[in-house]
């Protein structure tokens, strides 16, 4: 194969009239679209190696897609029939320390987030563009990996281990785009197990040197790093590269005195709003410094609390300072048995039907969470390397994107019916390849048996037209 083959462009171009699949063909002329380089992408390729660095990419953004469960499985693929290369090219492609995946992932959500701003149904929108931060867990299996330890999983409630993912993601209400990632550990409170760990746990764990000023090494630094402090450098990151949005949107865990004080002071003009929690914190008030709670009993007692239809919600709202900031309070409850919630905003000209609105969006880095899980295996990656698991969440995103500006351009419910209808169009291919295999291996046995040339029973097999579409027909539904 050529250095100069455009994977995408020839898998276009491979699919067959009767089999060629539209949302195949879309997914491939985007993967196009993105012009990543050779040189973004580590380089051209290594002296023993048939494929570029590009094209290897592209091989590995196509994989699930294809069936392709691993690298492991890529030898008995179609892939590998079509464009060659061995399970070992994409190790190390995945292991290289000197790929700006950050830049890349931003590169590729600023084309994407302005083929949305652009388009009619953004613009008559009545919902704002958001910012949304969330960290999920990434549960692994192996003790051996790099910097690996325990994380306390809140959906589990105890300890696990695993990495935190830190995400951030851009959302106008109907398309969600991630734009950045960095992946955590968690120290522990416990003496002599670090992480969770013994010390001959964590001595047999993978280490290896890497060059002080590779991406990766600056990547491996933010590893406890505090994940309030690194939000607030990604948020300047989606400013530095013009995101467009209006307000970030974050859950109890983020919010704090140190995000509002750089929400407000920042020179990009967008608002905080979040979860709060109704703790100790003491907010500046007409009564006085007041906790969360006793505000809110201030404001049950004076008979402030509302109750909207529309959500059937109880809620109450009033303005106080944290800090030195001017900020909004919201008190919401959804029947008795449950307990009281707080948001906070920056924002003091919006009003709680608004603002429990635009929160609601925050649920789009969820779904991501979600469907990236179950369909394109974010927590899948055993590799020890902790720089092959950085390229691997950073290839779900880029996967995740794609399919996000199918699902807005096709009008697609959900990423999972898009993703079926793309997995669907390659693996049909696959499935017929296999069939054929079979076939050929059979006219093969049918020759030795009867001592016919096996080469004229398979003409004879391929000029009865009636029994190859059969063949063809059976292999689309298997």
């Amino acid at each position: 194969m050529s250095k100069y083959t455009n994977i995408p462009s020839e898998l276009k171009n491979f699919f067959s009239e009767k089999r060629k699949s539209s949302i195949m063909d879309m997914f491939s002329t985007l993967l196009v679209s993105l012009r990543f380089d050779n040189r973004s992408l580590g380089g051209n390729k290594r002296s023993n190696c048939q494929l570029t660095n590009l094209q290897v990419f592209q091989l590995i953004v196509l994989m699930p897609f294809f069936a392709i469960k691993g690298f492991s499985h890529y030898k008995n693929s179609i892939l590998n029939r079509m464009y060659g290369g061995r399970k070992d090219v994409f190790y190390s492609f995945m292991a290289q320390d000197h790929i700006n995946w950050r830049r890349l992932i931003y590169r590729m959500s600023v084309t994407l987030v302005s083929s949305i701003t652009c388009r009619k149904d953004f613009k008559k929108s009545h919902l704002p563009a958001v910012l949304i931060a969330d960290d999920s867990d990434l549960p692994k299996t192996g003790f051996r990996m790099e910097a690996i330890g325990k994380i306390f999983s809140h959906i589990h409630q105890k300890c696990i281990l695993g990495y935190k993912a830190l995400m951030l993601c851009w959302s106008d209400g109907r398309t969600q785009f991630m734009l950045d990632v960095s992946l955590h550990g968690e120290k522990g409170k416990v003496e002599g197990k670090e992480q969770g760990m013994t010390a001959e746990q964590r001595k047999r764990r993978y280490e290896r040197k890497r060059d002080a000023g590779s991406h990766a090494a600056g990547r491996k630094e933010e590893y406890f790093m505090g994940k309030g402090e690194k939000l607030i450098e990604m948020v300047k990151a989606a400013i530095r590269y013009r995101i467009p949005f209006d307000y970030l949107l974050v859950d109890s865990w983020f919010t704090n005195t140190g995000l509002v004080d750089f929400v407000c002071s920042c020179h990009k003009k967008f608002h905080l709003l979040g979860m709060a929690k109704m703790g100790n914190t003491k907010y500046s008030t007409s009564w006085g410094d007041l906790s969360a709670r006793a505000i809110l009993g201030r404001l049950s007692s004076s008979r402030q609390i509302r109750y909207s239809r529309r959500y059937h919600i109880h809620y109450a709202m009033t303005d106080v300072k944290l800090g030195t900031r001017q900020v909004r309070l919201f008190f919401c409850r959804r029947g008795k048995a449950e307990g009281w919630r707080m948001l906070l905003t920056t924002d003091t000209s919006v009003d709680f039907m608004r603002a429990y609105e635009i929160y609601t969006m925050r649920w789009a880095i969820e779904v991501f969470f979600a469907d990236s899980k179950r369909l394109l295996g974010l927590a899948d990656c055993s590799a020890r390397d902790f720089t092959a698991q950085l390229a691997h969440v950073s290839l779900v995103m880029i996967r995740y994107n794609l399919l996000a500006l199918l699902k807005r351009s096709l009008d697609y419910e959900t990423i999972g019916g898009l993703f079926k209808d793309v997995y669907t169009g390659a693996y049909e291919l696959t499935v017929v390849e296999k069939i054929w295999l079979i076939i050929v291996e059979v006219v093969g046995i049918v020759a030795e048996l009867t001592g016919a040339d096996e080469d004229t029973l398979m003409r004879q097999l391929i000029e009865n037209n009636k029994r190859l579409e059969a063949l063809q027909a059976y292999a689309q539904t298997a």
